[in-house]
């Protein structure tokens, strides 16, 4: 089996070979119609009309530009027969001779497209006799492709000298009427008869017309009897007369041919009329020619335009009126409606499908029918015939026999003569059997679907009380819990708020809505939230995370767990936030308690420790050393001695006052027990440094102190251990530093020792 594309490369050449047929078919008959025209006038008989203009016509009509490249080739080859048959030489290239050849070549062909190709678009290709509007504007331009041809020729015979100028008028006069002769005449004959299959040899190569658009043997019979019809009027006109001795025909005689025209035309339609148009002239033509009526050619010129425009007009409402019979007859055939007409006499003639079904025969008597029928339907329908006036939609049930009663719906519109009385009625009936069990089931359907609708309304206006009820309570609740609640869509913007979780934001419900919850927490803590909530899913249960606000600065405890409306395939958010402030501020008390000497506030040897450890960790990664102060001091024990015990403890107060003040912010400073301070310096790995801000400590110390209770001076001695020179670990390293310092108080106090490296003492 070939393919598509195979196909089309053979369809080409095959449509190029029969396209070259057509212009050679076509430019050989319109050779022969003009050579049979230069016939007549060598024999000197009158040419009646011009049949090459018909030919032009409809193959410009028929086939548009296309049209116009064949017209120019027939001329061509026209104009290369004439130089070939004549005697006399080829006229040069440039003469003016060679110029009007030229001229002829394309004049005549660009007349007649001027007219035809905007009537070819303007009708898109669908010229229809059948419609008045199409008829006159064939004639239009028809008149019009005669008068510009026939302006053309006779310029052409005046300028090149073959005629005077006082013959124009009449030559151009005889050149109109000529083509618009050939034109009425041949050009519906073509049209209607032979484009239909030109068109679909060119297209499909097939000759022969598909059957349900081309009867042919029908159209057969009718070419037939139209041609042997109009063969006895013309041998009834022309022959009769000769046989009683009269050879000379009015041309208002033959007139008389109009009447097998339009018997031919009402009996057959417009094939028929095109025919006998193209028949009847071909008679004229030859018995003008015959009988020499040479003198009355232009009477009989009229006469073919009468007859041709008689044949048009006549045959376009004859197939006007036949297209809307053969519809009114395709719609009954196939409707599945009674279509019904009745008589005077009251004879019901019906058809459509549903007559078929009903076995109403042909001139069935309307009281016939009307037995079928129960009393009242026969009753009503009877009264509505009698009332002469048009009916609706009367319901009606058939009853045939022991068969199904069948419900028709019947409409009628009486039918008046022109004397105004009734003669009739016509109408439509329909089926409407299955329309009425359908609104018989409908109706119980409705009843029932009416009685659930009922049901069901009761059972949804008490679930939406108990929903409102359980809405109002929730609100309540809401409004009523100690604990602020917030409803955060899928791209965690704010949709609720209760009334307490505003107070803990800061924030109205208004002022909240669609705001995004990284706005209600303090900067420092969204990074960690919001990354929290984005690793929660509805499945996930309910999470919870402590954070700080930002309007307020306080502490929230908040638990969320995601949910998924039904309306949506991404989750939201419920948070309940409950205020931890002030657990928080118990819990750093606590741990400042445990964690600070509660009479200086300095960090107790437990945090010192912890701090100690931190930093060393952080030395050794970063390969950095630390220093350690022990400090322990001088003369404590004697200002509590005579000064009391407060005064010992206002002056461990100034103390650690005095510490701080001088030790950097990285540096810490605590109350390891008693009298006894250390402090740890980060980031120092050389003695000299250690030792220059120990010896500072010692002037600082050194100063005396005004206590409510008088004066008191003490001094301080002070231990340095390196880390990691002098130990690597904490214990070890305080160890070192207490050594250290019990080495500056025997050795006289108020001075700085270094830890022993390798088990020997370093130099103050």
């Amino acid at each position: 089996m070939m393919n598509s594309a195979t196909m089309l490369a053979t369809r080409k050449p095959d449509m190029r070979n029969r396209w070259a047929v057509f212009t050679v078919v076509y430019a050989t008959v319109w050779l022969l119609t003009w050579y049979s025209a230069r016939v007549f006038d060598i024999l000197g008989v009158v040419s009646l009309w011009y049949l090459p203009g018909g030919l032009r016509f409809f193959c410009l009509l028929l086939l548009g530009p296309v049209g116009l490249l064949v017209e120019v080739f027939t001329a061509s080859v026209l104009l290369l027969l004439q130089i070939t048959l004549s005697s006399a030489p080829a006229p040069e290239f440039g003469s003016s001779q060679s110029l009007w050849a030229i001229y002829n070549l394309i004049a005549f062909p660009l007349a007649y497209a001027v007219i035809v190709l905007p009537l070819r678009w303007y009708l898109r290709n669908k010229l229809d006799f059948a419609r008045p509007v199409h008829s006159v504007l064939f004639l239009l331009a028809a008149l019009g492709s005669a008068t510009l041809a026939a302006l053309a020729g006779t310029l052409n015979l005046v300028l090149s000298g073959a005629i005077a100028l006082d013959q124009a008028n009449g030559l151009f006069l005889n050149w109109l009427t000529g083509d618009f002769i050939g034109i009425v005449t041949l050009a519906p004959l073509l049209w209607v008869i032979v484009s239909p299959r030109v068109l679909h040899w060119l297209n499909r190569g097939q000759w022969q017309l598909p059957s349900t658009s081309d009867p042919q043997a029908q159209h057969a019979r009718t070419y037939v009897n139209t041609a042997l019809l109009v063969a006895l009027a013309l041998v009834l006109l022309f022959v009769t007369p000769i046989v009683f001795g009269v050879t000379q025909i009015p041309p208002m005689a033959t007139l008389l041919l109009l009447l097998p025209l339009a018997g031919l035309t009402l009996h057959y339609g417009l094939r028929s009329a095109v025919l006998a148009i193209v028949l009847l002239d071909i008679g004229l033509v030859i018995s003008v020619a015959l009988l020499h009526q040479r003198q009355w050619a232009l009477q009989y010129q009229l006469v073919m335009t009468a007859i041709a425009l008689v044949g048009l007009w006549l045959g376009g409402a004859i197939e006007a009126s036949r297209r809307v019979v053969v519809r009114l007859k395709d719609f009954s055939s196939i409707s599945n409606d009674l279509l019904w007409e009745m008589d005077a006499q009251g004879l019901l003639t019906a058809s459509g499908r549903l007559a078929n079904e009903l076995a109403i025969a042909p001139s069935v008597p309307w009281a016939t029918l009307r037995k079928l029928l129960s009393r009242a339907d026969s009753d009503a329908l009877k009264e509505a015939a009698s009332l002469a006036e048009p009916f609706h939609r009367l319901e009606v049930a058939l009853q045939r026999g022991s068969g199904p009663r069948r419900w028709l719906s019947i409409s009628g519109l009486p039918l008046w003569n022109d004397s105004g009385e009734r003669v009739g009625y016509r109408g439509v009936a329909s089926e409407i059997t299955d329309a009425l069990e359908a609104r018989a089931l409908l109706s119980n359907y409705n009843q029932a679907l009416l009685t659930q609708v009922a049901q069901r309304t009761a059972e949804l206006t008490l679930s939406n009380n108990e929903l409102a009820i359980k809405k109002q309570q929730l609100q309540v609740l809401l409004a009523a819990a100690p604990v602020g609640v917030l409803e955060l869509d899928s791209q965690n913007r704010c949709r609720y708020l209760n009334e307490n979780g505003g107070k803990l934001l800061g924030l109205s419900l208004d002022d909240a809505h669609e705001r995004d919850l990284r706005e209600f927490i303090d900067p420092d803590d969204r990074t960690r939230v919001i990354q929290s909530l984005g690793e929660t899913s509805a499945q996930s249960g309910v999470q919870s995370m402590e954070f700080r606000l930002h309007r307020s600065g306080s502490w929230c405890a908040a638990y969320w767990i995601k949910f998924r409306p039904l309306d949506q395939q991404i989750d939201n958010t419920i948070m309940v936030l409950v205020d931890a402030t002030a657990r928080h501020q118990q819990e750093q008390q606590l741990w400042k308690l445990a964690h600070h000497d509660t009479l200086t506030d300095l960090p107790n040897r437990s945090l010192f420790l912890d701090r100690c450890t931190q930093l060393f960790t952080q030395a050794k990664r970063r390969g950095v050393g630390a220093t350690m102060l022990w400090l322990d001091l001088d003369g404590f024990k004697s200002v509590n001695d005579t000064l009391g015990h407060a005064a010992g403890d206002a002056l461990l107060v100034l103390v650690a006052q005095r510490l701080k003040s001088r030790v950097r912010d990285g540096d810490t400073v605590a109350r390891m027990g008693g009298d006894e301070f250390a402090i740890i310096l980060p980031d120092t790995t050389n003695a000299d440094g250690a030792m220059h801000i120990a010896n500072a400590l010692v002037d600082l110390l050194g100063h005396p102190y005004q206590l409510p209770q008088g004066v008191a001076n003490i001094s301080v001695s002070i231990g340095v251990a390196l880390y990691p020179q002098d130990a690597s670990t904490v214990d070890a390293l305080m160890q070192q530093a207490d050594s250290a310092m019990y080495r500056a108080k025997r050795s006289g106090k108020n001075q700085v020792q270094l830890a022993a490296q390798f088990g020997g003492n370093r130099p103050t």
